[in-house]
This record gives structure tokens, sequence and C-alpha cells, in this order.
């Protein structure tokens, strides 16, 4: 991982919400969310329609909950919401721009809006520091999908923001553009000290960069803490397990004292365990009584994607 509670030690949220809630009709979006980041680089994480767009909507002041508080350094996101904006960047999942401008055009205009001093100047100096310098004096209309998203990242940093949110940046990008768009955050955060809020359903490149996760279903958050800690709880005493007959050995391994609980998960079992030295002794034990083979048992280690998944299944039972 890119970086370790140690690396940022005292938790110092810019966003909290308290039972933040939002219908649509009949429809609750948000059910009493406890959101808060980690002051680095954070991750808001979950399916689809799980609320996380509507979330930040209402951090941007776009939307007013129904009911609960919404803060963004400190200021309430519907009452205060043009202070906020103006300290924080945004691109959101679909933005859209004028095709015929150049991008130097572009962000001289949005620049302009920020009321900056020098707009071309600080146009030119974002288009460098996204990597679009080249691209400067091109259409928008001609640009990739990549050079779109730089673009994005531009126009959310030029009013030089403490926080920038983005939505579902990487989304429509090859798994390269991805790495260079996430290594280019990292790089942000770490020479200007930018914090980032990184809302997205597509995980293992997002581990890299990211110190805290917000895992959110169904519009309430189900788990959130730093990587390294969520590392720890959910894969030190939680184990892989793979055998000749699985159905056989889950309903076998469910029946132990020492197996806290256990599921399967495309033929693969996975036991969180009470008793580890037990287990390990067990489990192999179980497996000739079966007359079965024991493929491989193995700690999980805290992959952002094993704790979703994890997170995620104790959260349907």
């Amino acid at each position: 991982m890119a970086y370790t509670k140690k690396e940022i030690p005292t938790l110092n949220p810019i966003i909290t919400t308290n039972n933040l809630t939002k219908r649509f009709g009949k429809a609750t979006a948000l059910n009493e969310l406890n959101l808060k980041d980690g002051g680095g680089i954070s991750g808001f994480v979950g399916p689809n329609g799980a609320g996380k767009t509507t979330t930040i909507h209402i951090l941007l002041g776009f939307l007013k909950p129904n009911d609960g508080t919404a803060t963004v350094f400190g200021l309430d996101c519907w009452k205060e919401s043009l202070k906020i904006r103006q300290k924080i960047g945004f691109l959101q999942e679909h933005p859209a721009y004028p095709s015929a401008f150049t991008a130097q055009r572009f962000l001289e205009h949005v620049g302009h809006l920020y009321g900056l001093q020098q707009p071309k100047q600080k146009a030119k100096d974002t288009l460098k520091e996204v990597g679009l310098a080249h691209a400067a004096e091109k259409a928008i209309g001609t640009y990739s999908a990549g050079m779109f998203q730089r673009l994005g990242l531009a126009q959310a940093l030029i009013g030089e923001p403490q926080l920038v949110i983005l939505d579902e940046p990487t989304a429509n990008l090859d798994p390269s553009g991805r790495l260079e768009l996430l290594e280019k955050i990292k790089q942000l955060h770490k020479d200007k000290g930018i914090c980032f809020l990184i809302s997205t359903h597509i995980l293992p490149e997002l581990e890299k960069i990211c110190n805290w996760v917000s895992i959110i279903n169904e519009g309430s958050i189900v788990e959130q803490g730093y990587i390294q800690d969520l590392a720890n709880k959910y894969s030190s005493n939680t184990y892989r397990i793979t055998v000749s007959d699985p159905p056989t050995f889950l309903k076998a391994l469910q029946k132990q004292t020492f197996i806290e609980e256990a599921w399967s998960e495309e033929n693969i079992i996975y036991a969180k365990v009470k008793d580890t030295n037990a287990f390990r002794e067990e489990a192999p034990r179980i497996a000739t009584a079966k007359k079965m083979q024991l493929i491989e048992l193995r700690p999980v280690y805290g992959a952002l994607e094993q704790i979703y998944s994890i997170a995620m299944k104790r959260e349907e039972q």
C-alpha cells in the first residue's frame, strides 16, 4: 500500500456526515449515513446504486438532505455550500466540455470564474501538471478518454483546492490509463498536500494510493477505517481453503466450535476462526476423514478487494 496509518497518525476528517438521510419519493437513497474521510487519500466504494453519487451531491450542496447533517471543513453542506465549493475541486462521473474549445481556452475560462489573477498562466501550468501541455491547443473534441479525464482533473485543480472529490474517475479508462491517473493523484497529494475523496467501484488500483476507505451499501456505511487496520481486522484470523469437495468440507467446518463463521464463494471456502491453532490442526484432519484433497489453506491478507468482499458478505447475512 502507498500510505499507512503511521504516515497519517491522527484522523482529522475533512468530511463528516451524521445520520444523513436522503429520500427520492418513496425510495431511500441514503439511510442514516455516517461517513468520514481519513484526511489523506480516501476511497469511497460500493456497488452501483449504493448511494455514492447522492452523497457527493449533498457534500457539494447540490441536494438537500431530508434528515441528518453533512459538513465539509466544518461547514454545513447545504447552508454554506458556496464557501465549501471555493475550497474544493470536483470531477463528476460524466463530465461535458465544449468540444470546439481548446483545453487552454477552456481552463482560462474556468480560471476567470474562480477569480484567478493570471488565469492564462494558471491554465498553462495546470495542463502541464496533469500531463496535457502537449495538447493544450488541441480541440477538446479530439481528445482520447485518458486525455479527457486528465482535463477533468485539471479543471478540478485549477482553483488550488484543499480537497478534490472524484466520482468514478477511472471508469472509462483502460488499465494503463487508470494507473497513470491514480499515480498523478498520489503525486499531487504528496507534493501539494491536496486531499482526495475517490468514489469508485473499481478496487484493485485504488488500494495502491488510498490510506482510508469507506464502504457503502444500500445507503449506509458498512465499514470504514484505515486500510491497514481493516486488513488486520479481516485477515488476521480469516483463511482461504481450497479442497476437492467444497460443499462437504464446508458443512463439516461449520460444525466446529473454533469456527466463528464459514462460507463459500465460487468453490473457495473462507473461514473466520476463533482459535487459529485448533483450526490449523483440525482442518487437515477433516479433509482426511472425508477422504478429500486439501489443496490450499492460507490466511487471507488485506487486499482492498478482500476487505470489501468480506464486509459485504457479512452485511448480507
